[in-house]
């Protein structure tokens, strides 16, 4: 059986070629995704094992067992001297970097100072200059250096709670940057002890992160271990572990990661849909070639072969195949990923990455793609074999066989899907994630099962939309010919378009009822607090920031008056406000006052006659200050508070939210303000839309591996269906169908089977992605309904060329072929 399997491989290569791509894509996939696992650790290992690369044991708080109570959580410098006492322990250092921040000219940003070590602790290697010989110098990584625009001999400004005026001190020298994700993030500063004296709080000289320790040599590493933690037991921060250095960075490597793979369970819900429409590929196809082979199985039979040797000669074929394509899956994900990590590595920021391709990578998928390939073709391979030698030797046209749904698959697939219909309208109701996802999924599972019998009378009344020319005719009949195989090369479609139609919906609706929510706890898009920025802002500033690009408006609001508890009230002109609200209803009328929602009652303003009640109009927002209009602030006659001005600013529509981060920056430097006095929801939107934007991207290019997987599965059948009506279509030649309308007949026949799939799965998406939605988002805000449509568009025009694309070289063959030579083919 293996050598018919191996001819039979050589003779049909051409056609096997769709199964080679499937499985190799969605194996390709399965081994990147262990493989993007394996190298997150291996990086996080190279990175988090920076800090402990010299210390042989680390001492650390054991957040497993903390507990609380009279613990503080912080270890401290009588710990370092508890297990430096310990016998087998040369040194005991106390780790930690502090936050600081450092000034150069006119820019200020976050630090982290530590102390440089003496021996026989190594200090940090030196790129250029020296190490500091006086406590009035430090040393940079070259990274934030060469970012803050700072040099070897110049002086920076260290800004600590420990000191009301700034400590400034002289860069002798620059280091390498940090790989740590814990600190890299900050510029790295390292002084000596006397420094860290001078510029920290008396509690923060006393903390320390870690205690690492440094071993005589010889000593019993465990037992120094066991002994540190009994010396550490009566620690004031609570339970402390001892771990050697290896086991504390596999902790925190294991902390950061969820400790079960999580990025790997994530990424393999994307990998098991890949698979799915793999599988459906792979049975469309032994399907087809193995009904085209019947007459070859045939012969075998009437030649002495049995039933069980044809069966076991298909599969062993289908398993090459499958070991195969896994095989060169595994490759082209090893290629794939070392093109990705080189070019992290590029970047100073991701130098730590590294490539990890474990061995479990390249067994399982190897494993999972043979198996798949071996389950798909089980079936197709059980069908073919068990026809009659007598029966399968008569003429026959498998392409017209007429296939009914089973009764059974039928009244499972409807119990399914009014069941998850019900438990995913139940969880969007309630606002239930958990329940809303379970319904989903099993929803969308009962109506795979009853796809035949949607996908295949939706071919036929688009069909009917497609002209009334032949091609166009023969196209919606030959769509239709084949129910089983045609349903099923939809459904691979559907599934594909389904969810990244639903995670495009999903994601447009979320972001809407964000901007929903977001528009009632920010009426103001961007505000800028005189108090908080430390300067007093006037119509100068006013007419400063209404000149940046992207604002639309922007009014000074005054403090007029001050409630009975001193909360100062502002007011502007009612038009200025109407222009900078994002909700209208927010404008105060006459008598009325705008508060945050925290103040549930009328505000009461002291005048100079007693006192003035104004009505309350409550906002959602819990940081917009009470506010009035300049007519209703006229007739109070209070005093007003000595309180600076507040500047509120309103972007232009359709500036892009992602932008926000970037006016910020922009209304702080024409101000002359530090940016965290610059606050509103229009920075609030712009990080949201940020994230969700970038998960978007990842998911839809996840999903996108199953669409084209897919679109391979269409063009196979197309090219497998020409292949099995070669006579017919040479008929049709023969009598008088040219060349151009073959072509023409077979992309229509392409593209309604596409269109149709990716209809549905864009109606089917669409509901998915709303009610996913208001399941996870429903106790947070009420539902905007906003539908992606110029995506959705593309979605469809995409799966239209894609369609088109994959009956060019059916079409091409098909025509090629003389009526002569079709009629005479068996």
């Amino acid at each position: 059986m293996l050598t018919l399997a191996l001819a039979n491989i050589r003779t049909y290569a051409r056609r096997l070629i769709a199964v080679v791509l499937a499985v190799l894509i969605g194996t390709a996939f399965l081994a990147a995704t262990l493989m993007v696992n394996a190298s997150t650790t291996a990086s996080l290992e190279r990175s988090i094992g920076e800090s402990y690369q010299d210390a042989d044991l680390v001492a650390a708080v054991d957040w497993d067992r903390f507990a609380g109570g009279d613990s503080t959580g912080a270890l401290t410098r009588n710990d370092v001297r508890q297990a430096g006492g310990v016998p087998g322990v040369q040194s005991a250092l106390g780790y930690d970097v502090d936050p600081i921040r450092a000034s150069a000219g006119e820019k200020t940003v976050a630090a982290g100072l530590a102390e440089i070590p003496g021996e026989p602790w190594p200090a940090p290697e030196i790129t250029e200059g020296d190490l500091p010989t006086r406590n009035t110098q430090v040393v940079l990584d070259t990274e934030s250096a060469a970012d803050a625009g700072i040099a070897v001999g110049d002086s920076i400004e260290l800004l600590t709670e420990a000191n009301a005026d700034p400590v400034t001190v002289t860069v002798s020298g620059l280091t390498e940057p940090s790989m740590n994700p814990m600190t890299a993030a900050n510029m790295q500063i390292y002084g000596l002890p006397k420094l860290l004296e001078a510029t920290l709080t008396a509690e923060q000289q006393q903390q320390v992160g870690a205690v690492h320790l440094m071993l005589d040599a010889g000593a019993d590493t465990a037992a120094v271990a066991s002994d540190v933690s009994a010396a550490m037991a009566d620690s004031d921060a609570g339970p402390v572990s001892v771990k050697t250095a290896d086991e504390q960075v596999m902790a925190e490597v294991n902390q950061m990661t969820g400790g079960n793979q999580a990025i790997t369970l994530v990424l393999m819900v994307f990998v098991l849909v890949a698979l799915v429409v793999t599988g459906l590929v792979v049975v469309n196809t032994f399907s087809v070639l193995l009904a085209q082979r019947i007459r070859e199985l045939a012969l075998l039979r009437t030649i002495g072969a049995s039933r069980g040797q044809l069966n076991r000669s298909v599969l062993v074929e289908a398993a090459i195949v499958g070991f195969v394509s896994s095989l060169l899956g595994v490759g082209a994900a090893a290629l794939i990923m070392s093109g990705l990590v080189a070019y992290a590595q590029t970047m100073p920021e991701a130098s730590f990455v590294t490539l990890a391709i474990p061995l479990e990578a390249v067994v399982v998928t190897t494993v999972v793609g043979t198996l798949l390939t071996l389950a798909a073709a089980w079936w197709p391979a059980r069908k073919a074999t068990r026809v009659a030698p007598l029966e399968a030797m008569r003429p026959a046209d498998a392409a017209s066989e007429s296939q009914r749904l089973g009764r059974v698959r039928i009244v499972f697939g409807a119990v399914l899907t009014l069941l998850g219909a019900a438990v995913l309208g139940l969880g969007a109701s309630q606002g239930q994630l958990v329940i809303g996802f379970a319904g989903g999924i099993v929803s969308f599972i009962g109506l795979l099962l009853l796809a035949p019998l949607f996908v295949l009378p939706a071919i036929t009344w688009i069909g009917r939309l497609t002209g009334r020319t032949v091609p166009a005719k023969l196209a919606a009949l030959n769509a239709v010919r084949n129910p089983s195989r045609t349903a099923a090369t939809a459904t691979a479609l559907l599934i594909g378009v389904t969810l990244v139609t639903m995670m495009m919906t999903g994601a447009q609706t979320a972001k809407a009822t964000f901007d929903s929510r977001l528009a009632g706890e920010f009426p103001i898009d961007t505000s800028v607090d005189g108090s908080m920025a430390g300067v007093e802002l006037d119509a100068d500033s006013v007419a400063t920031v209404s000149a940046l690009d992207g604002v639309e408006s922007a009014i000074l609001a005054t403090a007029v008056a001050s409630d009975e508890s001193g909360m100062p009230v502002y007011s502007a002109d009612e038009a200025e406000l109407a222009s900078v609200l994002n909700d209208p209803s927010l404008v105060p009328g006459p008598g009325e006052v705008t508060v945050p929602q925290y103040v549930t009652d009328d505000v009461v303003v002291p005048t100079a006659d007693g006192t003035t009640t104004l009505t309350a109009v409550v906002s959602q927002s819990v940081g917009l200050p009470p506010v009035v209009t300049s007519e209703t602030a006229a007739t109070l006659g209070a005093e007003a508070p000595d309180h600076p001005a507040a500047l509120w600013v309103k972007a232009e529509p359709g500036v892009d939210p992602a932008a926000a981060l970037e006016l910020r920056t922009e209304i702080a430097e024409a101000l002359g303000v530090e940016e965290f006095s610059v606050s509103g929801g229009l920075v609030e939107k712009g990080l949201f839309t940020q994230i969700i934007d970038g998960l978007l991207m990842v998911v839809v290019g996840l999903l996108a591996v199953a669409v084209l997987i897919a679109v391979i599965g269409v063009a196979n059948t197309l090219s497998l269906s020409v292949l099995e009506r070669t006579r017919e279509n040479s008929l049709l030649r023969a009598l008088g169908l040219r060349a151009r309308q073959l072509r023409t007949m077979l992309s229509v026949e392409s593209v309604l089977v596409g269109v149709t799939a990716a209809l549905l799965g864009i109606i089917l998406g669409s509901a998915y992605g709303v009610l996913g939605v208001q399941s996870a988002l429903g106790t947070m805000a009420t539902t905007v309904i906003s539908i992606p449509w110029l995506q959705l568009a593309a979605v469809l025009a995409i799966a239209i060329i894609a369609a088109w694309l994959a009956s060019v070289v059916p079409g091409r063959r098909a025509a090629r072929l003389s009526p002569v030579e079709g009629l005479a083919s068996e």
